[in-house]
């Protein structure tokens, strides 16, 4: 029983490891679309007014949840964790889609091909590298790269390495960017391989 138990454990951390190619482990407010288009986010927020209650919050986004999957018949967003520590408070959710996040979240995240986003209107003007150098919008080159789209201010964590950004983005590494003053009117755009 034991090594039946052993085994299963080992080969359920197996799965775990080889199904995770890119670590999801922000330090601050952060979403995370996988390639396969499911969303984790991670909101980082100082919890440090008297008037919070942590427990409230606690029922409050529980109730929410349970609420929008009755709605849709499926559980298809999960409450991973809701801790606080000191006066900050972290929640990590896992959406099954971006049109849960979307509608659940009621904000503009769009993901999908360079195509798509300029079928769909998303484009900025102007597209820029890591380096800050204007980038040349060639439907050829970039066609079938995919694209985040999001109203808000917030760091994005891409499945793919960052090609080049809208000019309210910051590149902080290879598959982390910072959104920045983001908004209906002049949404973040992240173009990644």
């Amino acid at each position: 029983m034991r090594k039946s138990l052993g085994i299963g454990l080992i080969l359920t951390a197996a799965v775990f490891l080889t199904g995770c190619g890119n670590k999801f482990e922000p330090t601050e407010s952060t979403i995370y679309i996988t390639s396969d288009g499911a969303v984790k986010s991670a909101i980082m927020e100082n919890f440090d007014k008297a008037y919070y209650d942590f427990d409230e919050l606690s029922e409050d986004v529980a109730k929410e949840v349970k609420t929008y999957c009755l709605d849709v018949n499926e559980d298809v967003i999960t409450v991973e964790s809701l801790t606080q520590e000191g006066d900050m408070v972290s929640l990590f959710m896992d959406y099954a889609s971006v049109e849960d996040y979307v509608v659940f979240n009621d904000v503009l995240l769009f993901y999908g091909t360079y195509a798509d986003a300029v079928k769909e209107g998303y484009v900025p003007e102007e597209l820029y590298d890591s380096e800050g150098q204007n980038v040349e919008m060639d439907m050829e080159q970039l066609g079938n790269l995919k694209v985040i789209v999001t109203e808000e201010s917030i760091c994005v964590q891409t499945s793919g390495k960052i090609r080049c950004t809208s000019d309210n983005v910051t590149i902080v590494d290879h598959k982390l960017a910072r959104a920045m003053e983001a908004g209906k009117t002049h949404p973040a755009f992240i173009l990644f391989k």
